[in-house]
């Protein structure tokens, strides 16, 4: 059993969401960063679907991740291209660099994957000492959408193998806000297992004004939201996905 992204998880994810416009953020991500010339980190950075295009279009990105495996995929597709940008294996909460990056982004939600409520605090804070002054921070929250009904399974073909992912359960956890789903995993080879894993896969949710509070607390100011990816949308009842803008103070 594996908790966390494991290789048979990374090689799934790769299938699923390659690197480039699969990410539907990507255009807002590069159009926020327009103008950046310094240092910019991408703490989760998996296997590089958007850190690897933003290094393309030319700003200066760094990327960590927890999973070693997402890493792997990650450096590949860097030197397929020729790019060879800083990666290191860390936990994002762990951070310290004081002052290293002029902007710190965390795209598709991938902070929700901290566990437990008090890993985000020390997240931010981490955030905000490897900030410069007036750096920025740009990070997505995804809204809640319950379902807890186990989904279709969902399948890739390369051959000579089929790789298949059945989401089990997910439970919600009112009191936590949380939603914790039980992700299969396998692989196969004319008709026989070669491969499975089983990830437990946990999301944090916040209100709108919770959000906004952990920010303020972690010290940081100008605190402005957008959703779905719009810089002339605000939240409202339909948003999907909401984007925090916050800054260090100088």
């Amino acid at each position: 059993m594996s908790w966390d992204y494991g290789p048979l998880v990374a090689e799934v994810y790769e299938l699923d969401k390659p690197v480039g416009p699969t990410f539907r953020g990507l255009r807002y991500y590069t159009r926020q960063l327009a103008g950046v010339t310094g240092r910019i980190l991408e703490p989760a950075t998996g296997t590089g679907r958007v850190l690897v295009p933003l290094l393309e279009a030319g700003f200066t990105v760094e990327g960590l991740d927890i999973s070693p495996d997402m890493l792997a995929v990650c450096r590949q597709h860097c030197r397929d291209r020729g790019l060879d940008p800083v990666l290191r294996e860390a936990d994002m909460t762990a951070l310290a660099e004081p002052g290293a990056y002029q902007t710190i982004i965390i795209p598709a939600g991938s902070i929700m994957l901290l566990d437990g409520r008090g890993e985000v605090p020390r997240a931010l804070a981490a955030f905000r000492e490897s900030l410069s002054p007036g750096g920025r921070l740009i990070l997505d929250v995804g809204v809640l959408e319950l379902i807890t009904e186990p989904a279709p399974m969902r399948y890739w073909e390369r051959d000579p193998y089929l790789w298949t992912l059945q989401d089990m359960r997910t439970v919600y956890d009112p009191a936590a806000n949380q939603t914790t789903s039980f992700l299969r995993y396998e692989k196969w080879r004319d008709g026989g297992l070669v491969a499975t894993e089983l990830q437990r896969f946990r999301l944090q949710y916040w209100s709108l004004p919770e959000f906004g509070r952990l920010l303020t607390d972690a010290g940081f100011t100008d605190i402005s939201v957008t959703a779905d990816y719009r810089e002339d949308r605000q939240p409202g009842p339909h948003s999907q996905t909401w984007t925090f803008h916050a800054v260090r103070p100088r």
